[in-house]
């Protein structure tokens, strides 16, 4: 939006003829509104559209940095604490504001077209290029293995184009797309030496994969021991003077591999300055709590940046600069998706709020690759791209398509999030402190049509609904549910859990020692089975779990001729966790019901790169029949799809993505079943079933966004990592009424708060 724009708007808007001035800095996405003695006291910034705590002209400033208004006072101790009533008043000003905004913007035929040219003129003047590899010949390939369609398109794809994101549905054969990819760059000349970053658990499997396609690649595959200090030295001198086709390396190695200090230093230097620059930019601004945060973001790059200097290499090996890698494969790069961000928007809920130093060190390495390339040079892949927000889509342009957010000024966060999202605030149910509390989320995204376009540049995504692959067929086409009845006991546990609930609602807990992710997780267990929380709990005859049992010894014994497999997903109680185990529990009883030791492993027994390849090979062999893990052990890239024949849920995960890639493991091409099986395991009056209809819900979010349907403009985003006391609460009753009543309280106290402020603005002016 031009400023000159926001300036008449502001202008008209608060019946002022001058006196208003309107600044942008594309850089960092900033906005400054300023006004003169006369704007700052005219009737309509102190009164028709501001209130006597917040000005129109700062709530302009506010709406225009995604900022919401949010009013303090000091209590007895001198600790700023939220008024509630005078912020309410303020957010309601600034919505009305945003509301007339869209009607003013319409409003003149002139404007109208000049803003909508520069929008299409800025954004919707490309035409997604369609790939079409059929040509390729790929020399060198083994000629038993014909790629598919997708497949081909994809390594075009790659060797036409700067960087590319594989977003192709779990199963769908990235590997293969990735492999024949490199070795074609390398034959044409194009890398001299490509490497590739892998799970830690899929190493050999890769390995393998590559060398089936390419029986004669000249490989250099780095394992754990490798990566051990006496052996770095002498790894990375082979990686540097090998004439490699491909190396290949896990996640953890990689992360290993150290970066040049002058890499980190220059970029550390980087951030500092846009650090100074937007500190210096608010050094004067009533906004404390930001600038005190950016204060705290410059001294922590600071420390980081004497430690740099301060660090002297405790082994003389060589940097990933000196490696001559020269391009760049991640498998499963949904690893490394918390990238930090700097941005202006505090205490938003829903935007991404961890930062990884493996995806750091990852965004460093990808730089480097990039500048050996021109801004190219780099393949991510991934079945999951979008885990569990939209604002995850902003970390893969980031480093994906860095030039491409210049070219359009996103580059900032701040500046993403105000084109393609929208802060939504609400009122909710508080779950530390007394009775309501006014909430913003990063929850709304618009403008969807103009960001897939963007990110369908470098993102070749292709879904289950747009491929015809050879999967086996889903008996009962979904997965089938098996409910085991919720207990007195448990349903007096998830009562208490609703009291904990209550109490942290009414501000009588102290949120450090009780909360709601706690009373989630708690109550997760409890669903799993209630001996988890509860060592004087029973073992209940047809809980979920010895309903687990019984249907996966029917289909062992049905399928001894055959020697099928299975496959048991359980997250929260895995086989090391002291005390009791349902991983534990639920071998022990198979095996008194007949079924050999030898048919069943857990995954975690499997440390070691080799042991886990030989463990997929049994299990591809049908030697290990029933074969138990966790979504972050035996999630992606664990194939041992050929003699699947059912898969069982023993838990539910919390993001749609852990759920697909769990599902992908047996619904891929490969399997030798026509049909298989899929159990979810739910137990009545639990968290189970909001659980799954809550993975349900996003799934279907994330399916409309990645199926590139150019008709939708606007999304609720749905992101979370604990229930909501109302949401408990709904669960404890058994009436999914109770949500709604919660919203309905919630509205009913933000219409009062919003009388009472009329009143007091209708006696100030009087």
């Amino acid at each position: 939006m031009p400023p000159d724009d926001v300036k008449q708007f502001t202008q008209a808007l608060l019946n002022l003829s001058s006196g208003v001035e309107i600044s942008h800095i594309h850089a960092l996405g900033t906005w400054h509104v300023n006004g003169d003695w006369e704007a700052r006291a005219a009737t309509g910034n102190t009164t028709d559209w501001g209130t006597d705590r917040y000005s129109g002209l700062e709530l302009i400033e506010d709406a225009l940095n995604l900022r919401t208004p949010t009013v303090y006072d000091l209590n007895a101790d001198k600790k700023p604490v939220v008024n509630a009533q005078a912020t309410e008043a303020a957010r309601e000003k600034q919505e009305r504001i945003k509301e007339r905004f869209k009607e003013w913007v319409w409003q003149d035929d002139s404007r109208r077209e000049r803003l909508v040219r520069l929008y299409n003129d800025t954004f919707n003047h490309t035409r997604l290029r369609t790939f079409n590899g059929e040509h390729l010949t790929l020399p060198g390939a083994s000629s038993t293995i014909q790629l598919h369609t997708h497949q081909k398109a994809g390594v075009w794809r790659i060797l036409q184009t700067h960087n590319t994101l594989l977003a192709h549905v779990v199963g769908a054969g990235k590997t293969f797309s990735m492999v024949a990819a490199a070795m074609e760059l390398k034959r044409l000349g194009l890398a001299r030496k490509p490497m590739f970053t892998v799970p830690n658990h899929m190493l050999g499997q890769f390995s393998t994969e590559l060398l089936t396609l390419y029986p004669g690649a000249n490989i250099l595959v780095a394992g754990k021991e490798d990566f051990e200090a006496k052996n770095r030295k002498k790894l990375f001198s082979r990686i540097a003077t090998g004439n490699w086709d491909a190396v290949i390396v896990t996640h953890s190695g990689f992360e290993r591999i150290p970066l040049s200090e002058d890499t980190q230093r220059r970029f550390f230097e980087e951030q500092l300055h846009e650090l100074e620059v937007i500190r210096l930019q608010h050094a004067d601004s009533s906004n404390r709590r930001l600038v005190k945060e950016l204060e705290r973001a410059k001294k922590r790059l600071e420390v980081r940046l004497q430690a740099l200097a301060a660090e002297h290499k405790k082994d003389n090996t060589l940097t990933f600069e000196e490696l001559g890698v020269d391009r760049l494969f991640v498998d499963e790069a949904h690893y490394f998706k918390n990238l930090f961000y700097l941005t202006k928007m505090t205490r938003i809920a829903g935007l991404p709020q961890t930062a990884s130093e493996r995806a750091f060190d990852m965004f460093l390495k990808v730089r480097h690759v990039q500048s050996l390339n021109g801004g190219g040079g780099v393949v991510f892949a991934t079945g999951t791209p979008i885990a569990n927000s939209m604002a995850e889509m902003f970390t893969v342009q980031r480093y994906l398509q860095p030039e491409e957010l210049k070219k359009h000024n996103l580059h900032h966060f701040d500046s993403w999030a105000a084109t393609f999202g929208e802060p939504v605030t609400a009122m909710e149910l508080s779950p530390d402190s007394a009775g309501y509390r006014l909430n913003t989320r990063f929850a709304r995204f618009i403008n969807v049509p103009e960001l897939m376009q963007m990110f369908r540049q470098a993102a070749d995504v292709q879904t289950a609904a747009m491929l015809n692959l050879p999967r086996p067929r889903l008996d009962g086409e979904k997965p089938a549910i098996r409910n085991a009845p919720g207990t007195p006991e448990l349903k007096a546990f998830v009562q208490e859990l609703a009291a904990r609930a209550e109490r942290l609602k009414t501000g009588r807990v102290d949120p450090s020692e009780d909360n709601m992710l706690k009373i989630t997780s708690e109550g997760r267990k409890a669903a799993l089975d209630l001996r988890l929380m509860k060592s004087t709990a029973t073992d209940e005859p047809r809980g979920k779990v010895n309903q687990a049992v019984e249907n996966i010894h029917r289909i062992w014994q049905a399928t001894i001729a055959e020697r099928s497999a299975q496959m048991v997903f359980c997250d929260l109680s895995t086989p090391k966790n002291r005390g009791f185990s349902v991983y534990r529990d639920v071998a022990e009883k198979l095996e008194r019901l007949g079924v050999p030791g030898g048919d069943i492993a857990f995954i975690q027994d499997y440390d070691s790169d080799a042991s886990k390849l030989a463990l997929f090979r049994d299990v591809r062999a049908g030697k290990v029949r029933i074969l138990f893990g966790s979504t972050q052990k035996m999630g992606s890239g664990t194939n041992v799809q050929e003699r699947l024949i059912a898969l069982h849920h023993l838990d539910a995960p919390w993001r749609p993505a852990d759920v697909e890639q769990r599902e992908g493991r047996i619904l891929r091409q490969g399997n030798k079943n026509s049909g298989v099986q899929i159990y979810r395991y739910v137990s009545e009056g639990s968290f189970d079933a909001y659980m799954w209809q809550t993975l349900e819900t996003k799934a279907k979010f994330i399916a409309q966004v990645m199926s590139g349907d150019m008709t939708i403009r606007r999304l609720e985003d749905l992101d979370s990592a604990a229930l909501t006391y109302a949401e408990v609460k709904a669960i404890a009753s058994g009436n999914p009424l109770v949500i709604e009543k919660a919203q309905v309280d919630a509205e009913l106290m933000r219409l009062t708060r919003l009388r009472s402020a009329h009143s007091e603005e209708q006696y100030r002016i009087r």
